[in-house]
């Protein structure tokens, strides 16, 4: 090879390479494409994938017309003969770019509620909170009904005990001859209508009184609800006594003087036979309430009265000295229709409980 034919070699690239530069340079020359490079996440062992649609030969140079076209002796046009021959398929079509795979298989998400605490979090040493707060509430109402029940029991298993041990003592104290007279023929000797509070009962009896009181206790001692008993007591068992007792703080005459209306109708209809004014003190309603019941009585036993054979009184348990008469004082309020004070206080001294003031005796 001569030296005239190294420096046309030698010289051949320096000229292509300085066409290129003044085409670039050249005015309406059009301006190279800029490849977008996109960074996909690498999976360790593999090599990194092209986007879609990038081959994954090297980028081509530029041709002098500023075009990118494939190198001499790449397998471009074999390529594409390749694909115009199965079945007719476009020649431009790419291959399917792989898919990406995450490295970790995902799970199914989670059906609970994410904003809220994770029941498995767990303090240090300690038991799930959500988890234990759960539990605990759904114990409560067991619990609760449990400690109610407990201390209903407790509380029957007390009262039960308590009466069991009262009627030993009792037998203990009477003999068998004593305790057969009761169970004979009744002969009471006084009918007594008492509140079903027990304010309306306790210091009733005094001393060995079995046998002696025919009982009835309702709600505000009265006779309209408890009419049968009282007809019994008097004209049966011949009661020559008829008493209706009240007592300091009757709950039946402090609903009655309210309002009632929200309670069952069988309550509401025994306090509507309790007639007091709507507001009423229960001290003076309880008062006003004793006289109605004596009065009532009068009328209904008006044979036994004017025959002398029954006299019906009212007395009042005065547990706050309400009367003046004494703390825990029974009190006797009417006799026979008779409430003036001094006049029952002249009455009790002489005995003369059969008085009626209205036939003049």
């Amino acid at each position: 090879m001569n030296s005239r034919h190294i420096r046309s070699c030698m010289a051949l690239p320096l000229l292509l390479a300085l066409q290129s530069a003044w085409a670039d340079d050249a005015p309406g020359a059009p301006e190279p494409q800029v490849q977008q490079v996109i960074k996909l996440p690498l999976r360790p062992g593999k090599p990194a994938q092209a986007p879609d649609g990038a081959a994954a030969a090297p980028p081509q140079s530029a041709s002098p017309s500023g075009a990118n076209s494939p190198k001499p002796g790449k397998p471009a046009e074999a390529g594409k003969k390749m694909d115009a021959g199965k079945g007719g398929a476009k020649a431009d079509v790419q291959a399917a770019p792989e898919k990406m795979a995450p490295s970790v298989p995902m799970g199914k998400p989670p059906a609970r509620d994410l904003s809220q605490p994770s029941p498995e979090v767990t303090a240090p040493g300690g038991r799930p909170h959500a988890a234990r707060k759960a539990r605990a509430k759904a114990r409560h109402p067991a619990r609760a009904a449990a400690a109610v029940a407990a201390g209903e029991a407790g509380q029957v298993k007390s009262v039960v005990g308590s009466i069991l041990k009262a009627n030993g003592a009792y037998i203990a104290k009477h003999s068998p001859g004593y305790l057969a007279k009761l169970g004979g023929r009744q002969t009471p000797r006084a009918t007594v209508v008492t509140c079903s509070n027990p304010g309306g009962q306790v210091g009733m009896l005094g001393g060995d009184a079995d046998g002696e009181l025919f009982v009835i206790s309702n709600l505000g001692n009265q006779l309209a609800t408890s009419e049968g008993s009282v007809e019994y007591g008097v004209r049966h068992l011949h009661t020559p006594l008829l008493m209706f007792i009240s007592h300091t703080g009757c709950g039946a005459i402090k609903t009655a003087a309210g309002d009632y209306s929200n309670m069952e109708p069988a309550i509401q209809r025994e306090l509507d036979n309790i007639e007091i004014p709507k507001g009423i003190d229960a001290t003076n309603g309880a008062l006003i309430n004793i006289n109605n019941q004596v009065e009532g009585s009068i009328l209904k036993f008006s044979g036994e009265v004017e025959a002398g054979r029954l006299a019906v009184l009212g007395g009042y348990y005065d547990y706050n000295n309400d009367l003046k008469q004494g703390r825990g004082r029974l009190v006797i309020t009417n006799i026979n229709g008779e409430t003036d004070p001094a006049r029952i206080r002249e009455l009790t001294r002489s005995g003369q409980y059969f008085k009626y003031g209205f036939m003049g005796r």
